[in-house]
């Protein structure tokens, strides 16, 4: 006999919602590049915006709470607000990071890269010496 499984109700879908953002904030955690925190940082806000509208829309979470316990009314009041100021940190440290990217980061980039360009400008002028050094001064050419 096969186990019929129950629809979700809707606080199980939130807790299902609450558990993947939570996931999904812990990979936050383990990003080492910049590149890969911005990636992560722009799914993190494109789950998360929907997540926090629906708690704050008509008949939502809060309005849920709100007319199932009233004593939760500053909770809730609370909690709204820091749905902007996570939105805030969110946007904030994505752009730290784009700047880091465009600014420090990608100084230190073209100093690599220049270095690159006059180390290979160096090693094919003593390349050139040699050669000349060779064919001209030695006559070993072959």
């Amino acid at each position: 006999m096969s186990e019929v499984t129950k629809p979700a109700t809707g606080a199980d879908q939130i807790v299902a919602e609450h558990q993947q953002i939570r996931q999904l904030a812990a990979t936050l955690e383990t990003a080492t590049e910049l590149e890969d925190l911005l990636r992560r940082l722009q799914h993190f806000r494109t789950t998360i915006v929907p997540h926090f509208l629906a708690e704050e829309g008509a008949d939502g979470l809060y309005d849920t709470i709100r007319s199932l316990s009233p004593r939760q009314l500053g909770r809730v009041r609370q909690l709204e607000q820091e749905h902007r100021s996570l939105l805030e940190d969110i946007d904030r440290v994505a752009q730290r990071a784009r700047d880091c990217l465009a600014g420090p980061v990608a100084e230190v980039l073209a100093e690599a890269s220049a270095l690159a360009r006059r180390v290979r400008k160096h090693e094919a002028a003593e390349n050139n010496m040699l050669l000349d050094t060779m064919y001209l001064d030695l006559g070993q050419g072959d």
